[in-house]
C-alpha cells in the first residue's frame, strides 16, 4: 500500500494531550503502519485483515477500532465458531471478536476495541495502545485462520485486490453503522462529547498504575468496596456485582472493570440464545465486551471493559474508566436479561 506522508510536530506529547486523527497516523507511521485517510476515519491494510480508526464521540469519548477478515468464514462453521468467539473474548483481555451474516451467506468476522481519549494520551499511551491492539489484532486472524480456512487459501490476496478492500473499507459504510441494516443511518440524540484537559497535577499526572488506584477511584465515588487477597476490588452497583482489577498479561497491563449475572440458565441448553445476545452487543459497542462464562453448569455473564495501563494513567483518566465502565456494564446486563427473560437484571431506581 502506498504510505501517505504523515503530520509533523503533532507526536511531542509527553503528557496527556488530545487526540486526533492526525495525531494517529502519525503514531501509526512511527510504529511502521501505512495508512490511508479521509477525514473521519483511517484505514490500514494487514495481512489477513483491515483495519479501520475513527474518532467515537458519542459517550464515552474514543478513538475507535474495528478490524475486518480479509476472507469470510463458511456458514457451515457457525456453530463452531461462536463457541471459539466466546472463548477467546473470555480468554483474552483487550480487543473483543464478534460476527455478522453478510449478504453471501458467509460470516464476516471482526475485531473491536475502544481507546477512552476523554482526558487524552501521552504519546506513550497512545504508541502502547496501537501496538498492543494491532498485535492482537494479528494474532486473532492468524487463529481464526488457521482454525476455519483451508490452508490452500491462507495466503495474501493479490495487491489489486487488498488494495479494493482497504478502499471498500475507507469509502463505504461507517464501522460504528456495520451492525445496522442496509440503508439505515444512526440517529444521534446526544451532543458529541469532546476532549476535556484535567490540568496538570495532580489529576492529570500520569503515574504508574497502582494496586490501591481501583479503591481511590472508588472512594472518591464515595462507593464501598471489598478487596480480597489477590487485590480484587469487588463492588455493587443497582444489584449488578462488579469486580476491577490489574490483570498483568505477559507483554501488557490492563485494568479491567467487570460487570457479573448469574443468569440461573442451563450452559448447555441455553448457551447459544444467549452468546448470540452477546454477539449483538459486542458488534456494536466499543466500550464493553460481552461473553459467557460456564459455572456449576450454569452460565454466568461477563461485561467486560479494559483500558491499557503499561504506559499508567492518570487519576482523571482511571476515574473516567471506572465510571463509563460502570455504566456500559449495566447497559449490557439490562438489555440481555430484558431480552432473554423478559425482565431486568439491573435495579434500576424508581424503576418497576
Amino acid at each position: 500500500m502506498g504510505r501517505h506522508t504523515a503530520p509533523r510536530g503533532r507526536f511531542t506529547a509527553p503528557r496527556a494531550a488530545a487526540v486526533d486523527l492526525e495525531r494517529v497516523e502519525a503514531a501509526l507511521e512511527g510504529l511502521g503502519f501505512d495508512a490511508v485517510s479521509r477525514p473521519d476515519r483511517l484505514v490500514v491494510g494487514a495481512y489477513a485483515f483491515t483495519a479501520t480508526l475513527w474518532m467515537h464521540h458519542e459517550r464515552p469519548l474514543m478513538l475507535g477500532f474495528d478490524a475486518q477478515d480479509r476472507i469470510p468464514v463458511s456458514f457451515e462453521h457457525a456453530g463452531r465458531i461462536s463457541r471459539f468467539i466466546n472463548t477467546w473474548n473470555h480468554d483474552h483481555v483487550g480487543p473483543f471478536a464478534s460476527y455478522r451474516l453478510i449478504e453471501s451467506g458467509d460470516l464476516r468476522v471482526g475485531l473491536r476495541r475502544g481507546v477512552h481519549i476523554k482526558h487524552g494520551l501521552s504519546d506513550d499511551q497512545l504508541i502502547a495502545e496501537l501496538a498492543d491492539t494491532f498485535e492482537h489484532a494479528a494474532l486473532f486472524f492468524r487463529t481464526l485462520r488457521e482454525r476455519f480456512l483451508d490452508a490452500g487459501w491462507d495466503q495474501p490476496l493479490p495487491p489489486q485486490l487488498a488494495r479494493a478492500q482497504d478502499f471498500d473499507q475507507l469509502l463505504g459504510r461507517h464501522p460504528s453503522a456495520r451492525h445496522l441494516p442496509l440503508g439505515t443511518e444512526r440517529d444521534f440524540t446526544h451532543a458529541p462529547e469532546l476532549f476535556s484537559d484535567p490540568g496538570p497535577v495532580p489529576a492529570g499526572e500520569i503515574q504508574p498504575m497502582r494496586p490501591s488506584a481501583f479503591a481511590d477511584a472508588l472512594d472518591i465515588m464515595e462507593f464501598t468496596y471489598a478487596v480480597d487477597d489477590e487485590g480484587v476490588v469487588a463492588t455493587g452497583v443497582n444489584g449488578v456485582p462488579f469486580a476491577l482489577t490489574v490483570d498483568d498479561g505477559r507483554s501488557a497491563r490492563y485494568a479491567r472493570a467487570t460487570a457479573m449475572w448469574d443468569t440461573g440458565l442451563d450452559a448447555d441448553s441455553a448457551f447459544l440464545q444467549l452468546w448470540l445476545l452477546c454477539n449483538d452487543v459486542n458488534e456494536r459497542s466499543t466500550a464493553v465486551a460481552v461473553y459467557l462464562h460456564e459455572h456449576d453448569g450454569t452460565i454466568h455473564l461477563h461485561a467486560e471493559a479494559t483500558a491499557l495501563v503499561s504506559a499508567g494513567m492518570s487519576a482523571a483518566q482511571l476515574s473516567e474508566f471506572v465510571m463509563s465502565s460502570m455504566v456500559a456494564g449495566l447497559a449490557a446486563v439490562d438489555y440481555i436479561s430484558r431480552t432473554a427473560l423478559g425482565s431486568s437484571a439491573v435495579q434500576w431506581p424508581n424503576r418497576d
